[in-house]
């Protein structure tokens, strides 16, 4: 019976992280999905070719060494990209939710209790936009959940294992270090035997804080970078589900008669919270401390004695298929994020048609998608002043300044409102100076001749 629940939310989890790709296909749009994917698909396709300039590593550089794109990279040697893009955080999410529940058993949840648990870890909008989005937050999730499976695991080797876990985190901040930690300490405390494996964590945190993260927090600072909001209802990609935050509190309120016992962790909760919505890596925590408290709820209005049961019954259904509607509604917005197959079509045009070393002037938010399929240096600073130049004079020196050769227009500019009429759009019809060499109803590309010359 526990198998069969347990494969259950296993099916569940392969169908939601599956179903915005499903719902892709259905709109004939064949490209793995968003912008963020697309930068790190880049590096890790560089990585795999031994194409990354090694000078990047240097903090001056601005690249941070990322481990989820060496995870990438290593896909690629047995799969394209794209697909890696797709399938290496999917993997990672099937893995997290079995890691979870043995993570649950070893602190003795009971197993229904652990049960609803992993239900309202997949039915979480998080869930889905953690592992269908090909970015560093399903590793993140992964490491978190697979370093405290094997930190409890009384083998040596599962421990040291655990440690390299703990390591591989400690690259993406120094705030998972100090989170980790907080949470390591609070545990031991309760479990004393632990402790000695809690210090050699903090010194593993501790070295790399000195040999990893230092360097880039001195010459870069803290980037501090909160969420416009938390309900995914609203339509944030990363964020809660009405329904899970109404039942976390209802498991809040349930364990509230432990406080005296469990103050510590609920200190720990408020330093969590609090530092989840000020950077937006954390927020893997925020969704792990939900997922628990809300499926704690959850099992406890299944146990709890009702006068109706029939009522219970109905209040529960009603509760299940909020969750289950939020996160279908969730994942269909996901499946309409960009790109699409007539952007990549125009970008993969300008890979086969236009000169190595050209350069194309793209909008901000087209950056990645442009860099990754068309192969060419991309320049977008200052493009919104570009969009709204009226005068041929200003805008040809702009260009040569920049030694921009062709510009990347799509019919999301006019629907953001960054076309001026009077502006860009009006001075593209001057054929002296630019040319329509693509155009695919949705996006086009125009060549820029400095000097008139409508030749090549």
């Amino acid at each position: 019976m526990k198998k069969t629940k347990l494969f259950v939310v296993f099916l569940l989890a392969v169908f939601l992280l599956l179903l915005p790709y499903f719902l892709r296909l259905n709109s004939d749009n064949h490209i793995f999905i968003g912008s963020e994917p697309h930068y790190h698909a880049k590096v890790a396709s560089e990585i795999s070719q031994g194409k990354l300039d090694k000078n990047i590593l240097i903090p001056e550089k601005g690249y941070r060494l990322n481990p989820y794109h060496f995870l990438l990279a290593l896909a690629c040697f047995f799969i394209p990209i794209e697909f890696a893009s797709i399938f290496v955080p999917i993997l990672l999410g099937l893995l997290s939710v079995i890691l979870l529940y043995f993570v649950l058993d070893s602190v003795n949840f009971k197993f229904l209790r652990s049960f609803f648990v992993l239900i309202i870890f997949v039915l979480s909008p998080t869930f889905v936009s953690f592992f269908c989005l090909s970015t560093p937050r399903a590793f993140i999730t992964f490491l978190i959940i697979l370093g405290f499976y094997l930190f409890l695991k009384k083998s040596r080797y599962a421990f040291i294992m655990s440690a390299f876990a703990f390591f591989l985190l400690s690259f993406f901040g120094i705030f998972h270090s100090i989170i980790i930690s907080l949470i390591l300490l609070v545990y031991c405390l309760h479990n004393k035997r632990l402790l000695p494996r809690f210090y050699v964590i903090l010194f593993v945190f501790a070295g790399s804080a000195l040999a990893v993260n230092l360097p880039f927090y001195i010459i870069g600072g803290f980037n501090f970078v909160s969420y416009s909001g938390i309900l995914s209802d609203t339509g944030c990609i990363f964020g809660f589900s009405v329904f899970s935050l109404l039942l976390s509190a209802v498991g809040l309120f349930f364990v509230w008669r432990y406080k005296k016992k469990l103050y510590k962790v609920y200190l720990l909760m408020i330093i969590l919270l609090f530092f989840c919505f000020v950077t937006k890596s954390l927020f893997v925590y925020a969704n792990l401390i939900v997922s628990i408290l809300a499926g704690s709820a959850f099992y406890v209005l299944y146990v709890k004695k009702w006068c109706l049961k029939k009522l219970r019954g109905l209040a529960l259904l009603v509760v299940f298929c909020g969750l289950l509607f939020s996160v279908i509604s969730h994942c269909i917005i996901i499946s309409r994020l960009p790109p699409n197959d007539e952007l990549v079509d125009c970008l993969e045009w300008i890979d086969v048609n236009t000169d190595k070393n050209s350069l194309v002037f793209v909008d901000i938010p087209n950056i990645y998608f442009a860099d990754f399929w068309s192969g060419r240096s991309i320049v977008s600073s200052d493009y919104s002043k570009l969009w709204k130049y009226s005068d041929l004079d200003s805008t040809e020196e702009f260009l040569s300044i920049k030694n921009i050769d062709y510009i990347l227009v799509n019919n999301d500019l006019i629907k953001t409102n960054v076309w001026d009429s009077n502006g860009l759009y009006f001075l593209l019809n001057n054929a002296k100076t630019f040319k329509n060499r693509y155009d695919n109803g949705y996006c086009n590309v125009w060549k820029y001749y400095n000097i008139g010359d409508l030749d090549g």
